[in-house]
């Protein structure tokens, strides 16, 4: 039986960077339409085999998504015998498919979403008899693995704990309306690689650093080829170029600040000196202290694409009086559109600039921001307004929403 879809993606705690992330991913493969779904935390998809393929590579690269999978049947609810069959068949050829020949035992995983919770009992209960029955049969031991009840699933920290991806398998099974799909998760985000690089970064300043997951996103949605040049002229302490190398990329830092750049550098050697080839990874990276306002005195080259998140403005516990704000605002703005402005002359046409901005929100629904429209008058750069698949307007706000400052994702094109 052919069905309606054939993978699924779990989407992070920000859907809507998530959706954005995945619609540009897919764009970069030039896929042109996607069949999709939306279902609760999840979006099921139906994609040719090759695009899933070249999915999975891609999510390496993801900072939002949390995981990935095939959905290999569909079948009714009210089926009970073409269920067991393919329950069976499908378990039946994991047990060939992803088992190491050495492997001692198999740990499973079971991933039951459905809105009722009767139905979710009576279903694990027949998967795992299915799952002991062929265990018996193939005398190989198999162990379930234990799931928070208020999730029914495992965690990424969980899934890669047990190390999941060489020992085992977590199966999916999906309950829409009155059908069935089922299948095997392909990918999950490794929580513990991000943890492993910041803690190994010699520095890391709070009020000076993008977090990992986000580089990694901003990154991808700035749709830059592979070996081209980005451009972070408010680098920090370097977590977006080194994100930027990790995607192949070639990278300029710019900051005003002599305590970022020297940190950038000592970050971005760091960085280096785990690759084989230290002095190939040294030159495809470039830090310099100038004034981001100026970036044509510093930079010759024409560049693929700009990544970064500015300065913000001051650091606030509380939020500032109002008019206050619309004063560091005013200030911002003016430094923004000098910025972008700089940034677009350097831009080859066609590329994009992946900016942050920051947003003041106060009660009765009045918030001070940039002045958005105008900063694209002066620069003559757009904003884009929606991705390319699901729907999803920009900005995007990101970050925790209980923060002082909210922050929005832009992206500026030039034309």
């Amino acid at each position: 039986m052919s069905v309606s879809f054939n993978s699924f993606i779990k989407l992070g705690s920000n859907r809507n960077l998530s959706k954005a992330e995945l619609s540009q991913i897919l764009y970069s493969l030039r896929i042109e339409q996607v069949k999709y779904q939306d279902w609760k935390d999840y979006l099921l998809l139906n994609l040719g085999k090759n695009a899933q393929k070249k999915l999975v590579k891609k999510l390496e690269q993801t900072g939002s998504i949390i995981k990935f999978g095939n959905l290999e049947f569909k079948v009714g609810v009210s089926e009970k015998k073409k269920l067991n069959d393919n329950l069976v068949k499908i378990i039946d050829g994991i047990f060939i498919k992803y088992l190491p020949k050495r492997q001692k035992q198999l740990k499973l995983s079971l991933n039951i979403r459905t809105n009722d919770e009767t139905q979710k009992s009576e279903l694990s209960k027949e998967l795992r008899k299915i799952i002991r029955n062929i265990s018996q049969d193939k005398r190989f031991p198999v162990k379930v693995l234990p799931t928070k009840k208020e999730s029914y699933e495992l965690t990424p920290f969980d899934y890669n704990k047990e190390n999941l991806p060489s020992r085992g398998i977590e199966l999916n099974l999906f309950v829409i309306k009155s059908k069935i799909y089922f299948g095997p998760t392909r990918w999950v985000t490794n929580p513990f690689k991000d943890i492993k690089q910041d803690e190994e970064r010699p520095v890391r300043f709070f009020t000076h650093g993008t977090s990992i997951k986000l580089s990694r996103t901003l990154v991808t949605m700035a749709n830059i080829p592979y070996d081209g040049m980005m451009l972070d002229p408010f680098c920090g302490t370097g977590t977006i170029l080194i994100e930027a190398l990790k995607q192949g990329l070639k990278v300029i830092g710019i900051d005003k600040d002599q305590k970022c750049i020297r940190s950038s550098k000592t970050n971005l050697h760091h960085f280096s000196e785990k690759y084989p080839s230290r002095e190939k990874m040294k030159a495809k990276w470039r830090v310099q202290i100038h004034d981001s306002r100026k970036l044509t005195d510093a930079i010759q080259k024409k560049v693929d694409g700009v990544v970064t998140e500015p300065f913000l403005g001051p650091f606030f516990k509380h939020l500032p009086h109002i008019e206050e704000a619309q004063m560091i605002m005013k200030s911002l703005e003016r430094l923004y559109t000098r910025v972008l402005a700089e940034c677009k002359r350097l831009l080859k046409t066609g590329a994009r600039i992946v900016f942050i901005m920051p947003e003041y929100n106060y009660p009765l629904k009045r918030s001070v921001y940039p002045n958005v429209k105008s900063i694209c008058e002066k620069t003559g750069l757009t904003s884009l307004e929606e991705s390319k698949f699901f729907n999803i307007k920009f900005p995007i706000e990101i970050g925790r929403k209980h923060n002082v400052i909210a922050r929005k994702l832009f992206i500026f094109e030039s034309k």
